[in-house]
């Protein structure tokens, strides 16, 4: 491994479809976010959207309630390394492999960090976003703006035990 970080060491796409399909995901705004959030506004509930929980923190939470100091992270599966759904690319797979290994490392650096700094943070995974799930995700959304002790994290939706 060379002292390059992992975005200078990206292999090129295998293909121009490859390319043309990584160049159309840019990430945010997803169907997924979109649902949650609809969720959570039909439930009264106000926040604000793709903002930094931490102004010193190089993150941006998908969804904030900065009076509460509760941040909302939503975790594409294929980006954070879901255990359920992540199928490592064949192409560059010891790049990719590394790739996500950092995501998550970097995941869990973030998470510390605002949990250290009094922030309630929530992780929901793309997957566990769904029509039937939507009310529980909403009741605990309210849960933790309603009296859940700061800094402490709040298990990760969608997995039947929390990722680490």
């Amino acid at each position: 491994m060379s002292g390059k970080s992992i975005r200078a060491r990206a292999p090129s796409a295998s293909s121009p479809l490859a390319r043309r399909v990584m160049i159309a995901n840019w990430g945010g705004n997803t169907a997924p976010e979109r649902e949650f959030r609809r969720a959570l506004h039909q439930a009264g509930l106000r926040y604000r959207k793709d903002q930094k929980p931490e102004q010193a923190l190089r993150c941006t939470a998908d969804i904030v309630f900065p009076k509460q100091k509760t941040c909302i992270f939503i975790d594409g599966c294929f980006w954070h390394g879901c255990r359920f759904h992540f199928e490592c690319p064949k192409v560059h797979g010891s790049w990719w492999k590394e790739k996500i290994q950092a995501n998550r490392a970097r995941d869990k650096r973030q998470t510390l960090y605002l949990r250290k700094s009094g922030w309630t943070v929530i992780r929901v995974w793309e997957h566990a976003i769904n029509p039937k799930s939507l009310p529980r995700l909403v009741t605990l959304v309210e849960e933790a703006l309603g009296g859940c002790a700061r800094g402490r994290s709040r298990r990760k939706f969608g997995t039947s035990r929390t990722r680490n």
